[in-house]
């Protein structure tokens, strides 16, 4: 078969292959895939960004795919042929106090489909049954692939209560910022979504068509954004899912007294702030990491009750043209590619 694969540990040391097919272990289930999506942790190890250096080639990369089953190991119980589904990307040992309490993806020793094993850029992944999810049939098995962003968004957004009618501000309008506006909107908020010139080709226009305020904040002033977008009132919530130390340090000047501030991004640097600020004005500070399985079936939930259309986000390749798809997302300027065998 086809696959993306990562073959060496430099930068760049990755490209579609032929390889063997996969055969299911006892548990495992063979999925012939209907879509993986290019995550950011995807280009990280296809760049060999420092942080990443536990990821050991060969590897088929992608962890954000959904397809069907094809095959079954001699002791699978769960699924049978046809069945359509969704991978939870952080596979944990599933007996640690932190996989007990359901914070799977804190589990000290979980692994990463796609990274620490093969994923799915591939036509077609071998699974373990206990990290499949059934994908409902209003939902297209393709769009399946935005499931675990998805994920990510709301498991950031349930360490905070928002209340119909507060102010978000959301930074970095890549697929997890995005997710993040969806569903602080779905609960009653007014969303500003900012984002920077390289965004404006595709990011900010689609926060726009979701129904957000937007700011290109390299063309106009974050004040005036906030004033036009919120009036007099300070942003409650502050998420931030760029990435940017600067955009972490600005989030401290500008959300409320008594307001929160949820880091969903990812930073590829040190940097330095004063806890000073956010403790005299007594922010509520909270670090997001991944999702769990619970995080998944609450996004497949909101995909379906809410209808919403989600094709904006999405830019679709043939997997023959995954190498196109890498270049294309390693510019940040598209939004979610979607890789289709």
């Amino acid at each position: 078969m086809k696959a993306f694969v990562k073959y060496g540990t430099r930068p760049l040391e990755a490209n579609l292959k032929e390889v063997r097919d996969p055969e299911p272990t006892d548990h495992e289930v063979v999925l012939k895939v209907a879509g993986c999506g290019i995550c950011g942790s995807d280009l990280h190890a296809f760049r060999a960004t420092t942080g990443y250096e536990w990821v050991h080639p060969p590897v088929i990369l992608g962890h954000e795919f959904a397809g069907t089953v094809v095959s079954t190991g001699s002791s699978v119980s769960q699924y049978q042929k046809g069945d359509r589904v969704t991978v939870v990307g952080i596979q944990s040992c599933r007996n640690c106090p932190a996989c007990k309490a359901g914070d799977t993806n804190l589990c000290d020793s979980r692994k990463v489909i796609g990274l620490d094993m093969n994923g799915g850029m591939a036509e077609f992944v071998a699974v373990n049954e206990a990290y499949l999810i059934r994908v409902p049939d209003k939902i297209e098995l393709v769009m399946a692939a935005l499931v675990e962003p998805f994920s990510v968004a709301v498991h950031a957004l349930s360490k905070v209560v928002i209340h119909p009618g507060q102010n978000v501000v959301v930074t970095g309008p890549g697929p997890i910022g995005l997710f993040c506006a969806i569903v602080a909107k779905l609960r009653g908020a007014q969303v500003l979504m900012v984002g920077t010139e390289p965004d404006t080709r595709f990011r900010l226009p689609a926060a726009e068509h979701l129904g957000f305020s937007t700011v290109n904040i390299h063309r106009q002033p974050l004040d005036q954004a906030l004033k036009s977008a919120f009036g007099k009132k300070a942003p409650d919530l502050w998420v931030e899912a760029s990435g940017a130390p600067q955009a972490f340090k600005t989030s401290l000047e500008w959300v409320r007294r008594g307001g929160s501030i949820v880091i969903v991004g990812m930073y590829s640097k040190e940097f330095s702030w004063f806890p000073t600020v956010a403790v005299r004005a007594g922010y509520s500070l909270y670090f997001s990491y991944a999702s769990a399985a619970g995080d998944y079936h609450f996004a497949m939930d909101l995909m379906v009750k809410e209808s919403i259309d989600l094709s904006c986000l999405v830019h679709f390749y043939p997997l023959d043209e995954a190498d196109e798809a890498f270049a294309e997302a390693d510019k940040g300027q598209i939004i979610k590619p979607i890789l289709v065998p």
